[in-house]
């Protein structure tokens, strides 16, 4: 599998970004026909109970915007000084141009600022992390970088019971070039043979809207599937060795590591790959999980706000992140986090003038 090390390249600050709406797989009368022992036997398992989810004009990029606005202020961050903004998300504003361009503007950057979408879900704040290292060891200096999804877009997603898992979220982080900063390592792995194992079969170009593709109130039908035992199994497989693996490439143990943060896909995931890795699930947070939901791509930025928000701000901390889901894709990485500024999670405000 593909290895990286980088030198120099550190992050610096962590800012996460929630709707205010939240939604109670209790108070949902079509989960399970409203079966309340059926959820409660769900919610004890999965450790799902709430999310957070976006008012339909509120997009992604609201989100991220407001995560980005966050690090900028607090940090006083001149904006002539960054370099690169990538934007990691399978919810975009448009097909054309790239979100990225959008928050270019609205966050009113220069114009010497390389700027990217980068369309990766459940795996991409890791993967955008390992681009943003490989910018800065080629002469970038500041790179911000933007992961977050609103699933909740997805509406006829919400027909299947597997759905009200999701919960909307937008992250930003400042990556930085430090000739000091520890080493980071990373391993990425792709299998697109279980490409539809979570997608969305309407909405692009091969299958373009016609008018039967629309619900009486106007939503599209995006024809959105998941198959939530396929992913179950393809992390039972290939997380754990895939961690064990960059384990070894970077020379490190288990007891090493401080904390090991995970995508927040559910509580019985994140159990067996800890069991599997025989780690104690001290190490391993996965309160957020039963606040916001499964926040795909901002959830691992999401669940260091939420769970070690005091850790990473105060001391140095070694993290073994690791995302995992839609494509088939799975990344790993080993970071160092070292007294950063991090947001804890921030509610979203409505301002009408971004």
């Amino acid at each position: 599998m593909p290895n990286f090390i980088f030198d120099n390249a550190k992050i610096s600050a962590i800012s996460t970004v929630v709707p205010k709406r939240e939604l109670s797989l209790l108070d949902d009368k079509k989960l399970y026909n409203g079966d309340k022992k059926r959820i409660n036997r769900v919610i004890n398992s999965s450790g799902f109970l709430k999310r957070r989810v976006a008012d339909k004009d509120v997009m992604t990029s609201d989100l991220c915007f407001q995560a980005a606005q966050d690090l900028i202020e607090n940090l006083k961050i001149d904006k002539s000084e960054i370099d690169a903004l990538l934007f990691i998300s399978y919810t975009p504003d448009y097909l054309m141009p790239a979100t990225s361009y959008v928050l270019h503007k609205r966050l009113n950057l220069g114009q010497n600022c390389v700027v990217m979408d980068i369309p990766q879900a459940c795996s991409g704040f890791v993967i955008g992390l390992c681009q943003a290292s490989m910018l800065l060891n080629s002469g970038c200096k500041k790179v911000l970088l933007l992961a977050g999804d609103s699933f909740s877009k997805f509406s006829d997603m919400f027909n299947d019971n597997t759905a009200p898992v999701f919960g909307d979220a937008g992250s930003a982080a400042l990556v930085e070039y430090d000739q000091n900063a520890p080493k980071s390592y990373f391993n990425i792995q792709s299998d697109g043979n279980g490409y539809d194992s979570l997608i969305c079969y309407r909405g692009g170009f091969k299958n373009h809207p016609r008018k039967e593709d629309f619900y009486e109130n106007g939503e599209y039908k995006y024809d959105s599937k998941m198959d939530g035992g396929r992913i179950f199994e393809f992390t039972m497989n290939n997380i754990s060795p895939s961690i064990q693996n960059l384990l070894t490439f970077a020379q490190k143990n288990k007891e090493d590591m401080n904390y090991f943060v995970f995508h927040q896909a559910n509580k019985f995931i994140i159990e067996n790959i800890a069991r599997q890795l025989e780690i104690d699930m001290s190490k391993a947070p996965v309160e957020t999980i039963s606040k916001y939901g499964n926040q795909c791509g901002a959830s691992i930025p999401c669940a260091i706000s939420d769970a070690l928000r005091a850790e990473v701000s105060n001391k140095n901390n070694n993290i073994l992140i690791s995302g995992f889901g839609v494509g088939l894709s799975w990344a790993n990485a080993i970071i160092s986090l070292n007294k950063i500024y991090c947001s804890g999670i921030k509610e979203y405000k409505e301002t009408g003038n971004d």
